[in-house]
């Protein structure tokens, strides 16, 4: 399992999602924690609680998700995304074959 930190911890192994746990919400066909920090900027990390082998997301459903959790305004707009994967136990890779982000 992750863990939310304000600043990593000296010393610390394993992974980390920078910032504090915000809550959780189901999107998508999963559940997701989501956390808040940032090192200059802020930004929202969601996590995903179980391994998935494909995914389809909407990242306009994330947005709402932060917009009705007050974790996010409704006139901010997103300058920015990234994905990827942390092995939080044992070993792990991701294997994109397609990425697109569609902006309407």
């Amino acid at each position: 399992m992750f863990e939310c930190q304000a600043r990593p911890r000296p010393g610390r192994r394993g992974a980390v999602v920078l910032g504090a746990k915000r809550g959780s919400v189901s999107l998508d066909g999963a559940m997701w924690d989501i956390c808040r920090g940032g090192i200059g900027w802020n930004g929202h990390s969601f996590v995903r609680r179980a391994n998935a082998t494909v995914a389809t997301l909407n990242l306009d459903d994330f947005t709402r998700a932060l917009v009705r959790g007050k974790l996010l305004s409704n006139d901010k707009y997103v300058s920015g995304n990234e994905s990827g994967t942390e092995v939080f136990k044992g070993s792990g890779r991701l294997d994109t074959k397609s990425y697109s982000v569609d902006i309407d």
